[in-house]
């Protein structure tokens, strides 16, 4: 890829397309359109392929195997049937198009004027529409679809039940635009030699582990750092793209052994760690930020092969040159191994020198870890609302808030019902459900915090499928030990069946590992919640 491309209208039309209403609905496709777009961008689309897609873009687990699951070729045909249709009514006035052709991973972007002044030519020649200038060529080098042609339906995740008739047989390319094609793809690849030979100037990872090549100063407010991480990127479940390592000075890349991490449904943010003594120098903006860090235990504990557990691995984090944590213990802070822990800090700034220095120093004879941190524009004194819901994507509700997929969970299962429910604006954010015996352990900052509880009931009531009424589910819920809900009863406290109830809590502190712990106790049949939200009410 050029050097200093930055593609101002192409990452415009990427920007409109997945703010509209069409796309906000579909959190999937838009992390799938957003993964593919940036890695054009990036001139990566010789990495793209199906085991990197579902693994990096839709949350699929190290171990896909895309001989068994067909998942990246059937998103990819929702994807393309979407944009299709987005084009044709909400983007008609769109002067750039996005398109994803059959048996392709990588997509186009095209100049509507263009594409209509030789509309006849296309369909004469069967070639596609001229894509914008500053993507001809190798910047975009197309990559087959194995097998694109016949996609198993059947295999799609619950949930997604949208399909596509196959792709068309391919259409044979005429000699001149072959030769023509011949020559960008050497331009390509001179392209991608280029940008191996160059990569120190782009900040790539250090293999050894000792230091990471200076980077530019940060173009994005928002930095998500994959500590040890080695590709280029990754995209969780909320749509958010995390980079590989960087910014840091010694310190060796470690890989965990695939243990499932709980309290999470992004894997590999907790796969893989940056250990030893080694310090993070992060170029910032000026303002206030919200700092934070990711850590799962994974080395110690009980069920571990290196057995201990408290005590094990204990080290200390500076930030600026001041203590930030000290006498850290991961495994006592997340309560056990392989458990998904963030701490969070708030009203965090740059140094003088216009970088934020994060230093991480044992105390004791284990190396300090990290996982991965995140760094977003705060709000000052007050951290950014949390919002869940109990699904497995995002969801916007109708003032346009994101609610983030269901997350920091222990225990417990997935519920959907289909049941309309009432007395709310946003009926969607009330179908799905976490229901049993489980908690919630909400990383949060120093601070006085609000949170509402949402509920719905749509499984008991004469005309949901578990029947009942009024007394069928009855249970606790408690914040830190403190109860909140006492003999809670939806269906009574509600009015009925499938009517939204919001519950309202103020006051509420977090422990001293930064969590806010919401159990929620059955005492007849399952306890249940819908969303929760959690918001900053500090002075």
């Amino acid at each position: 890829m050029p050097p200093g491309t930055t593609y101002p209208e192409e990452r415009a039309e990427l920007d409109r397309v997945l703010a509209s209403q069409s796309f906000a609905k579909s959190p999937n496709l838009s992390r799938l359109l957003k993964y593919l777009c940036e890695k054009c961008f990036e001139g990566g689309t010789e990495d793209l392929n199906e085991y990197s897609i579902a693994v990096d873009a839709l949350g699929r687990t190290a171990d896909f195997d895309p001989g068994i699951s067909s998942i990246v070729r059937v998103e990819a045909h929702r994807l393309r049937d979407k944009l299709s249709k987005y084009y044709e009514g909400e983007g008609a006035r769109h002067p750039m198009m996005i398109l994803l052709e059959a048996g392709r991973y990588a997509p186009q972007f095209v100049k509507r004027d263009e594409a209509a002044s030789v509309e006849g030519e296309k369909h004469a020649s069967g070639s596609s529409p001229p894509v914008s200038d500053t993507l001809r060529g190798g910047a975009f080098p197309s990559q087959a679809v194995a097998g694109d042609s016949a996609v198993p339906t059947e295999t799609v995740k619950p949930g997604s039940t949208d399909s596509e008739p196959p792709a068309s047989p391919r259409q044979k390319i005429p000699l001149p635009l072959l030769v023509v094609g011949m020559g960008l793809l050497v331009l390509g690849v001179v392209a991608v030699s280029w940008r191996s030979r160059n990569n120190s100037s782009e900040g790539v990872p250090a293999r050894s582990g000792e230091e990471s090549i200076a980077a530019p100063l940060a173009t994005s407010d928002e930095i998500r750092i994959l500590a040890g991480y080695s590709k280029q990127n990754f995209i969780d479940r909320r749509g958010k793209i995390w980079g590989a390592d960087r910014y840091f000075k010694g310190g060796q890349p470690f890989t965990t052994e695939q243990q499932p991490i709980t309290r999470t449904l992004d894997q590999t943010i907790f796969r893989q760690s940056r250990a030893g003594e080694f310090t993070y120098d992060i170029p910032l903006k000026k303002g206030p930020y919200e700092l934070r860090l990711y850590f799962a235990e994974s080395q110690f504990g009980p069920t571990t092969f290196a057995g201990g557990g408290e005590t094990s691995r204990i080290f200390a984090v500076d930030m600026n040159g001041g203590p930030l944590l000290e006498d850290f213990d991961i495994y006592t802070s997340a309560g056990g191994s392989n458990i998904a822990y963030e701490r969070v800090f708030k009203d965090v700034t740059r140094a003088s020198d216009g970088y934020l220095h994060l230093r991480f120093r044992p105390t004791s004879r284990e190396k300090p870890i990290l996982n991965a941190l995140e760094i977003l524009p705060g709000i000052p004194g007050k951290l950014r609302p949390i919002r869940l819901v109990a699904r497995e994507d995002s969801y916007t509700d109708h003032e346009g808030r994101l609610w983030s997929p269901d997350c920091y969970f222990m225990h417990g299962r997935f519920g959907q019902h289909t049941a309309a429910v009432q007395n709310t604006p946003d009926p969607d954010l009330y179908t799905a459900e976490r229901f049993g015996n489980f908690d919630y352990a909400i990383p949060v900052a120093t601070g006085t915090y609000a949170v509402t509880l949402r509920f719905a009931e749509t499984y008991f009531g004469e005309l949901n499928s578990g029947f009942g009424s009024k007394g069928s589910r009855v249970f606790d819920v408690f914040c830190n030990g403190v109860t909140l809900l006492h003999n809670f009863d939806i269906f009574k406290e509600a009015g009925g069946a499938n009517r939204a109830l919001d519950k309202t809590f103020h006051g509420l502190e977090p422990d001293a590992h930064g969590l806010l712990r919401l159990s929620f106790v059955p005492s007849r049949n399952y306890a249940m919640v819908n969303a929760i939200e959690v918001v900053d009410e500090s002075r």
